[in-house]
């Protein structure tokens, strides 16, 4: 089954809460549905942020994953973004 990214308007994307992001902050990786959800695990090691923990993120991806039925483990070998330091 090949999963289709649904389209997130910029507009919808703007109404999406803070809480549906794995980076609230900076309202990076959407998490509003579970091809999103595949889409932030695919790209989580690619994000590029200095005011989002890499770990915490990765927590609010997996359970955005668990609640849309999503298989996680190929995603539980990335650990953190390019750009973090810790």
């Amino acid at each position: 089954m090949v999963a289709v990214l649904s389209k997130l308007t910029t507009i919808k994307r703007d109404k999406l809460a803070s809480i549906q992001y794995a980076c609230p902050i900076d309202r990076k990786l959407p998490l509003n549905d579970a091809a999103h959800v595949r889409n932030a695990m695919a790209r989580f090691d690619q994000v590029k942020s200095n005011v989002c923990h890499p770990a915490i993120a990765r927590r609010r991806i997996i359970s955005a994953a668990k609640k849309f039925g999503i298989d996680i483990k190929d995603f539980e070998k990335v650990k953190k973004f390019k750009s973090h330091t810790d």
